[in-house]
């Protein structure tokens, strides 16, 4: 019995301490980067046998060597939590909140995977209505949808509509004016980005990047394999290195990065971008997937420059889709850059980032 417990034990310990391991491996291979995602659920996983580790002792005395398994699970536990911690208020925010009164320089998005095949247009419509956003990013809307929401476009007079079939459609509503609005495709020809710059009611201009790239693991079958997270980075990436050259224009960057805010890839982006995350101190948020309490991750995003601070973010209520909406309420604020940190790249991440670009191209 004895026997059988230490096995009953070690079998899920070794499981868990390969799934905290294999992330760390500098690759874009689908079966590394998935290990991105579970790390809250690896972490509960690993207090639990944890748990039973204890009870086993308690129950009978260990032999030195009969230790190391959950030493290890220690370690790898200590190790989880300290890539969650900054999702959580034990944290320092990284994006100050808003001491502004003055609503013309503030600016209210919200995001929202629609789910290509959801057909509850009232739920979302309903959501507008509550929420009432200046700007409006939806991604996986296919033509059907931007069908359905053409009466949008009287309240939001100024759009982008990129419509697609294939569930990687983008439509933007915004009332504030857009300058220069454009869809891109950076990577791949049938994977569109929006990019933009916005009026503020105050007169301020800031631009506004909207991204969806694919996700790794996806099962592609024109290829008869599952995706690597190559063609995903190189996009982040891409947008990273053009927010850095913009000359401090404040920037807001948002949709679903089908990554997690706390993946290598995702804090690559924000180092080579300079750009904050309005999560960090304050919460997870996990938006995906709406359906599986068990199973969700903070997939969808909102990154700013350091020229905001935050006035609300907020995780909205289930609408039908598999993704859980986001809005997010900043101020823009000249004064704000003085007052946080913004990451910064080395000439490794420089490096790093040009060699996961060229590999793409």
């Amino acid at each position: 019995m004895r026997a059988f417990l230490h096995l009953a034990l070690g079998l899920p310990s070794l499981a868990l301490l390969c799934g905290t391991i294999i992330p760390l491996i500098h690759a874009n291979a689908w079966w590394v980067r998935i290990f991105d995602f579970p790390r809250v659920q690896l972490a509960v996983a690993m207090a639990i046998v944890l748990v039973g580790y204890a009870g086993l002792r308690c129950w009978t005395p260990f032999r030195w060597w009969e230790y190391a398994p959950p030493a290890l699970l220690a370690a790898g536990l200590v190790w989880q939590v300290a890539a969650i911690l900054p999702y959580t208020m034990l944290y320092p925010r990284q994006v100050a909140d808003s001491r502004e009164d003055d609503a013309s320089s503030r600016i209210s998005l919200l995001i929202s995977n629609v789910l290509y095949d959801n057909r509850d247009v009232p739920a979302l419509l309903e959501l507008i209505r509550e929420t009432n956003p200046d700007v409006i990013l939806l991604t996986e809307p296919t033509t059907w949808w931007q069908e359905q929401l053409a009466d949008l476009e009287h309240e939001y007079p100024h759009t982008i509509l990129q419509g697609q079939d294939n569930e990687y459609g983008m439509l933007l509503y915004s009332r504030l004016e857009l300058i220069d609005p454009e869809v891109r495709f950076l990577v791949e020809s049938e994977v569109p980005s929006i990019r933009t710059r916005l009026r503020l009611r105050s007169g301020e201009v800031v631009g506004l990047y909207g991204l969806h790239p694919r996700p790794p693991g996806l099962l592609r079958p024109e290829k008869d394999e599952r995706e690597d997270s190559d063609v995903r980075d190189a996009e982040l990436l891409l947008v990273a290195k053009e927010v850095a050259q913009l000359d401090g224009l404040p920037v807001i960057v948002a949709g679903d990065f089908n990554d997690v805010a706390w993946s290598r890839s995702t804090h690559l982006f924000q180092r080579i971008g300079g750009m904050l995350d309005p999560r960090v101190g304050r919460g997870l948020y996990n938006t995906y997937n709406a359906n599986r309490l068990l199973l969700r991750y903070p997939l969808d995003h909102v990154f700013v420059s350091d020229h905001f601070r935050l006035v609300e973010l907020r995780r909205l209520r289930h609408i039908g889709s598999d993704h859980f909406p986001m809005l997010a309420v900043l101020d823009y604020d000249p004064t704000a850059a003085a007052e946080q940190d913004e990451p910064q790249a080395d000439g490794d991440d420089h490096e790093e980032a040009d060699e996961a670009i060229e590999e793409v191209r």
